[in-house]
């Protein structure tokens, strides 16, 4: 009897694990359906969001081209918005004292990358390799930062001056233990620890 009742739980259990199992491949099945039901609308909403947009932009276009006169307003209002941006970014650079221009993409974006790209040019880079053993950007009357070459210190250096104010900028370079200088303005004042390193240099100006 005991090993009657014994089989008889056995497959019961059996029996029930198949259920439950059963159930559960139901369930994601039915789970299954009816994402695939939910992203086809929802692919059709991205499409045609898409689509409203490409259109719009069209009108635009279209229109701006058929009124010169609107056309001429947007300009300015979009130069207007710049330079208001522009000014932003400048006088954030207050507040990023302390940290490394790494650290904030100095060198990568923003008005400080694209003036430095303006200012030197095809130098650009070598100002790159030049800072990057770098301090952090500090304060001394204005904001500057300063650098060198991994194991080319003395040789191969770099440093950067930064007026907020005047929104103006003047770049060291010393290459081969030779210093030229690149200003977008006046000449800018000099931090005490800038004026050590130049005195440790040849071709100080």
């Amino acid at each position: 009897m005991a090993m009657t009742g014994l089989c008889l739980l056995t497959a019961c259990s059996q029996q029930q694990s198949e259920q439950a199992q059963q159930a559960a491949s139901a369930a994601i099945g039915a789970a299954h359906n009816s994402l695939q039901a939910s992203s086809a609308p929802l692919a059709a909403l991205r499409q045609q969001a898409s689509n409203v947009t490409a259109e719009a932009k069209q009108h635009a276009a279209t229109l701006l081209t058929e009124n010169p006169a609107l056309g001429n307003a947007v300009a300015i209002l979009k130069q207007a918005s710049d330079k208001v941006d522009a000014k932003q970014q400048w006088q954030a650079l207050e507040n990023k004292t302390g940290k490394y221009p790494a650290d904030i993409g100095l060198y990568q974006t923003g008005v400080v990358a694209e003036a430095l790209r303006q200012l030197l040019g095809s130098k650009f880079a070598v100002f790159q390799q030049n800072m990057q053993v770098s301090g952090p950007l500090s304060r001394d009357q204005l904001l500057y930062v300063s650098g060198n070459k991994p194991h080319e210190g003395g040789r191969e250096m770099a440093y950067l001056l930064l007026d907020p104010a005047s929104r103006q900028l003047e770049v060291g370079l010393i290459e081969q233990g030779k210093l030229t200088v690149y200003r977008s303005g006046p000449a800018l004042y000099r931090p005490a620890e800038i004026t050590t390193m130049l005195s440790n240099i040849d071709g100080q100006p």
